[in-house]
Protein backbone atom coordinates (compact mmCIF):
# COMPACT_ATOMS: atom_id res chain seq x y z
CA UNK A 1 0.00 0.00 0.00
CA UNK A 2 1.01 3.62 -0.47
CA UNK A 3 1.79 5.75 2.58
CA UNK A 4 -1.53 7.58 2.16
CA UNK A 5 -3.40 4.26 2.12
CA UNK A 6 -1.49 3.05 5.18
CA UNK A 7 -2.35 6.21 7.11
CA UNK A 8 -6.04 6.16 6.19
CA UNK A 9 -6.56 2.45 6.80
CA UNK A 10 -4.85 2.89 10.17
CA UNK A 11 -6.95 5.88 11.23
CA UNK A 12 -10.20 4.42 9.89
CA UNK A 13 -9.35 0.92 11.16
CA UNK A 14 -10.24 -0.70 7.85
CA UNK A 15 -8.54 -2.63 5.07
CA UNK A 16 -7.53 -1.23 1.68
CA UNK A 17 -10.55 -2.66 -0.13
CA UNK A 18 -12.97 -1.04 2.34
CA UNK A 19 -11.15 2.25 1.89
CA UNK A 20 -12.05 2.31 -1.81
CA UNK A 21 -15.53 0.81 -1.42
CA UNK A 22 -16.41 3.68 0.91
CA UNK A 23 -14.98 6.63 -1.02
CA UNK A 24 -17.59 9.06 0.30
CA UNK A 25 -16.61 8.59 3.94
CA UNK A 26 -15.70 11.82 5.76
CA UNK A 27 -13.16 12.15 8.52
CA UNK A 28 -14.62 13.48 11.75
CA UNK A 29 -12.67 15.97 13.83
CA UNK A 30 -10.88 13.35 15.94
CA UNK A 31 -9.75 11.37 12.90
CA UNK A 32 -8.65 14.55 11.13
CA UNK A 33 -6.53 15.42 14.15
CA UNK A 34 -5.00 11.93 14.04
CA UNK A 35 -4.10 12.28 10.38
CA UNK A 36 -2.63 15.73 10.99
CA UNK A 37 -0.49 14.43 13.87
CA UNK A 38 0.81 11.57 11.73
CA UNK A 39 1.70 13.90 8.87
CA UNK A 40 3.55 16.30 11.17
CA UNK A 41 5.74 13.45 12.44
CA UNK A 42 6.26 12.16 8.92
CA UNK A 43 7.31 15.60 7.63
CA UNK A 44 10.25 15.69 10.05
CA UNK A 45 11.37 12.30 8.74
CA UNK A 46 10.10 9.84 11.33
CA UNK A 47 9.49 6.47 9.64
CA UNK A 48 5.82 5.74 9.07
CA UNK A 49 6.26 2.27 10.59
CA UNK A 50 7.24 3.82 13.93
CA UNK A 51 4.38 6.31 13.74
CA UNK A 52 1.79 3.60 13.08
CA UNK A 53 3.50 1.14 15.43
CA UNK A 54 3.51 -1.80 13.04
CA UNK A 55 4.69 -3.13 9.69
CA UNK A 56 4.09 -6.16 7.51
CA UNK A 57 6.86 -8.72 7.11
CA UNK A 58 6.64 -12.20 5.59
CA UNK A 59 2.88 -11.75 5.42
CA UNK A 60 2.69 -11.14 9.17
CA UNK A 61 2.01 -7.97 11.13
CA UNK A 62 4.87 -6.99 13.44
CA UNK A 63 4.89 -4.46 16.22
CA UNK A 64 7.72 -1.96 15.67
CA UNK A 65 9.09 0.98 17.61
CA UNK A 66 12.39 2.69 18.36
CA UNK A 67 13.64 -0.27 20.37
CA UNK A 68 14.65 -2.08 17.19
CA UNK A 69 15.38 -1.73 13.48
CA UNK A 70 12.37 -1.67 11.15
CA UNK A 71 12.11 -4.99 9.23
CA UNK A 72 12.98 -4.62 5.54
CA UNK A 73 11.76 -6.59 2.49
CA UNK A 74 15.38 -7.63 1.79
CA UNK A 75 15.38 -9.65 5.00
CA UNK A 76 12.47 -11.68 3.67
CA UNK A 77 14.88 -12.87 0.96
CA UNK A 78 17.35 -13.94 3.66
CA UNK A 79 14.71 -16.08 5.36
CA UNK A 80 13.30 -17.56 2.15
CA UNK A 81 16.73 -18.53 0.82
CA UNK A 82 17.83 -20.07 4.11
CA UNK A 83 14.66 -22.14 4.49
CA UNK A 84 14.80 -23.22 0.85
CA UNK A 85 18.38 -24.40 1.40
CA UNK A 86 17.36 -26.34 4.51
CA UNK A 87 14.50 -27.95 2.61
CA UNK A 88 16.77 -28.98 -0.25
CA UNK A 89 19.13 -30.64 2.24
CA UNK A 90 16.32 -32.96 3.25
CA UNK A 91 16.39 -32.11 6.94
CA UNK A 92 13.06 -30.66 8.03
CA UNK A 93 12.42 -32.40 11.36
CA UNK A 94 13.75 -31.26 14.75
CA UNK A 95 15.62 -28.35 13.25
CA UNK A 96 17.56 -26.15 15.63
CA UNK A 97 17.81 -22.54 14.47
CA UNK A 98 19.55 -19.48 15.93
CA UNK A 99 18.79 -15.87 15.00
CA UNK A 100 21.68 -13.61 16.00
CA UNK A 101 20.81 -9.98 16.73
CA UNK A 102 17.07 -10.59 16.56
CA UNK A 103 15.94 -6.97 16.96
CA UNK A 104 12.16 -6.90 16.51
CA UNK A 105 12.19 -10.69 16.30
CA UNK A 106 10.99 -10.64 12.69
CA UNK A 107 13.37 -13.40 11.57
CA UNK A 108 12.94 -15.72 14.54
CA UNK A 109 9.17 -15.27 14.79
CA UNK A 110 8.64 -15.72 11.04
CA UNK A 111 10.70 -18.92 11.02
CA UNK A 112 8.89 -20.24 14.08
CA UNK A 113 5.59 -19.54 12.34
CA UNK A 114 6.69 -21.19 9.09
CA UNK A 115 8.38 -24.16 10.81
CA UNK A 116 6.30 -24.88 13.92
CA UNK A 117 8.24 -28.09 14.63
CA UNK A 118 11.60 -26.28 14.72
CA UNK A 119 13.35 -25.18 17.89
CA UNK A 120 14.19 -21.49 17.54
CA UNK A 121 16.57 -19.41 19.63
CA UNK A 122 17.10 -15.65 19.25
CA UNK A 123 19.70 -13.41 20.87
CA UNK A 124 20.25 -9.68 21.17
CA UNK A 125 22.43 -7.40 23.28
CA UNK A 126 19.60 -4.84 23.59
CA UNK A 127 17.12 -5.60 26.37
CA UNK A 128 14.61 -3.27 24.75
CA UNK A 129 14.83 -5.12 21.45
CA UNK A 130 14.44 -8.46 23.22
CA UNK A 131 11.28 -7.24 24.95
CA UNK A 132 9.87 -6.11 21.62
CA UNK A 133 10.77 -9.47 20.05
CA UNK A 134 9.00 -11.29 22.88
CA UNK A 135 5.91 -9.14 22.31
CA UNK A 136 5.92 -10.16 18.65
CA UNK A 137 6.37 -13.82 19.53
CA UNK A 138 3.39 -13.57 21.88
CA UNK A 139 1.40 -11.73 19.20
CA UNK A 140 1.87 -14.63 16.79
CA UNK A 141 1.67 -17.33 19.45
CA UNK A 142 5.01 -18.94 18.62
CA UNK A 143 7.65 -20.36 20.89
CA UNK A 144 11.09 -18.77 20.68
CA UNK A 145 13.79 -18.95 23.34
CA UNK A 146 15.17 -15.44 23.75
CA UNK A 147 18.70 -14.95 25.04
CA UNK A 148 20.33 -11.75 26.27
CA UNK A 149 23.92 -11.23 25.17
CA UNK A 150 26.29 -10.12 22.45
CA UNK A 151 26.45 -12.50 19.48
CA UNK A 152 27.39 -15.99 20.75
CA UNK A 153 28.04 -14.89 24.34
CA UNK A 154 24.32 -15.27 24.96
CA UNK A 155 24.46 -19.04 24.48
CA UNK A 156 24.58 -21.48 27.36
CA UNK A 157 27.73 -23.56 27.86
CA UNK A 158 25.92 -26.81 27.09
CA UNK A 159 23.99 -25.34 24.17
CA UNK A 160 23.02 -27.76 21.40
CA UNK A 161 24.54 -27.07 18.00
CA UNK A 162 22.39 -25.57 15.25
CA UNK A 163 21.27 -26.58 11.79
CA UNK A 164 20.93 -22.92 10.82
CA UNK A 165 22.47 -19.73 12.16
CA UNK A 166 20.88 -16.72 10.53
CA UNK A 167 21.56 -13.04 11.01
CA UNK A 168 20.95 -9.56 9.67
CA UNK A 169 23.72 -7.87 11.65
CA UNK A 170 24.67 -4.18 11.70
CA UNK A 171 26.65 -3.44 8.53
CA UNK A 172 26.88 0.34 8.09
CA UNK A 173 30.45 1.65 7.91
CA UNK A 174 31.36 4.60 10.13
CA UNK A 175 31.98 6.98 7.23
CA UNK A 176 28.67 6.07 5.56
CA UNK A 177 26.46 6.70 8.57
CA UNK A 178 26.14 10.49 8.21
CA UNK A 179 25.09 10.14 4.58
CA UNK A 180 22.10 7.90 5.25
CA UNK A 181 18.50 8.96 4.66
CA UNK A 182 16.97 11.13 7.37
CA UNK A 183 14.55 8.34 8.38
CA UNK A 184 17.47 6.15 9.42
CA UNK A 185 18.42 8.59 12.19
CA UNK A 186 15.27 7.55 14.07
CA UNK A 187 16.39 3.91 14.23
CA UNK A 188 18.74 2.55 16.94
CA UNK A 189 22.41 3.20 16.15
CA UNK A 190 23.29 -0.09 17.86
CA UNK A 191 21.49 -1.96 15.08
CA UNK A 192 23.25 -0.08 12.28
CA UNK A 193 26.88 0.85 12.90
CA UNK A 194 29.52 -1.82 12.42
CA UNK A 195 32.95 -0.25 12.70
CA UNK A 196 35.16 1.53 10.21
CA UNK A 197 34.39 -0.73 7.24
CA UNK A 198 31.00 -2.10 8.30
CA UNK A 199 32.34 -5.65 8.59
CA UNK A 200 32.97 -5.98 12.33
CA UNK A 201 30.02 -8.27 13.01
CA UNK A 202 30.72 -10.54 10.05
CA UNK A 203 34.25 -11.10 11.33
CA UNK A 204 32.96 -11.98 14.79
CA UNK A 205 30.13 -14.22 13.60
CA UNK A 206 32.10 -16.09 10.95
CA UNK A 207 35.12 -16.63 13.21
CA UNK A 208 32.98 -18.54 15.73
CA UNK A 209 30.04 -19.90 13.74
CA UNK A 210 31.50 -23.31 12.85
CA UNK A 211 31.78 -24.20 16.54
CA UNK A 212 28.03 -23.72 16.99
CA UNK A 213 26.90 -25.42 13.77
CA UNK A 214 26.19 -29.09 13.17
CA UNK A 215 28.11 -30.74 10.34
CA UNK A 216 26.65 -29.31 7.10
CA UNK A 217 24.90 -26.67 9.24
CA UNK A 218 24.06 -23.49 7.34
CA UNK A 219 25.19 -19.94 8.08
CA UNK A 220 23.01 -17.33 6.32
CA UNK A 221 23.87 -13.62 6.47
CA UNK A 222 22.31 -10.48 5.08
CA UNK A 223 25.00 -8.09 3.82
CA UNK A 224 25.28 -4.47 2.78
CA UNK A 225 26.03 -3.13 -0.68
CA UNK A 226 29.48 -4.19 -1.95
CA UNK A 227 30.09 -6.47 1.05
CA UNK A 228 29.15 -9.86 -0.41
CA UNK A 229 32.51 -10.74 -1.98
CA UNK A 230 34.45 -9.86 1.18
CA UNK A 231 32.05 -11.90 3.33
CA UNK A 232 32.31 -14.80 0.88
CA UNK A 233 36.12 -14.72 1.26
CA UNK A 234 35.73 -14.74 5.05
CA UNK A 235 33.61 -17.89 4.79
CA UNK A 236 36.12 -19.53 2.47
CA UNK A 237 38.94 -18.77 4.90
CA UNK A 238 36.99 -20.59 7.62
CA UNK A 239 36.49 -23.58 5.30
CA UNK A 240 32.77 -23.10 4.67
CA UNK A 241 31.55 -24.88 1.56
CA UNK A 242 28.71 -24.55 -0.96
CA UNK A 243 28.86 -20.77 -0.61
CA UNK A 244 26.10 -18.91 -2.41
CA UNK A 245 25.38 -15.20 -3.01
CA UNK A 246 21.78 -14.11 -3.62
CA UNK A 247 20.59 -10.80 -5.07
CA UNK A 248 17.75 -8.67 -3.72
CA UNK A 249 14.87 -7.00 -5.58
CA UNK A 250 17.21 -4.24 -6.78
CA UNK A 251 19.76 -6.69 -8.19
CA UNK A 252 22.16 -6.01 -5.29
CA UNK A 253 24.02 -8.91 -3.69
CA UNK A 254 22.17 -9.15 -0.38
CA UNK A 255 22.54 -12.64 1.09
CA UNK A 256 25.61 -14.82 1.58
CA UNK A 257 25.20 -18.44 2.71
CA UNK A 258 27.61 -21.24 3.38
CA UNK A 259 27.70 -24.70 4.95
CA UNK A 260 30.00 -25.81 7.70
CA UNK A 261 32.53 -28.24 6.31
CA UNK A 262 32.60 -31.80 7.63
Amino acid sequence: MTEAELVLTHVLNCDRLSLYLNKDICLDRNKSVQVSAILKRRIIGEPLQYILGSTEFMGLEFKVDKRALIPRPETEILISCALEKLKSSGKTVQLKILDLGTGSGCIAVSIAKLLPQAMVWASDVSLGALQLAKENADLHKVKVKFLSGDIFSALEKDQDKFDLIISNPPYIAKQEFCGLAREISFEPVLALKAGIDGLDFYRRIISQAAFYLNTDGLLALEVGTNQSVVVKVMLEEKNFSDIRIVKDYNNINRVVMGKRAK
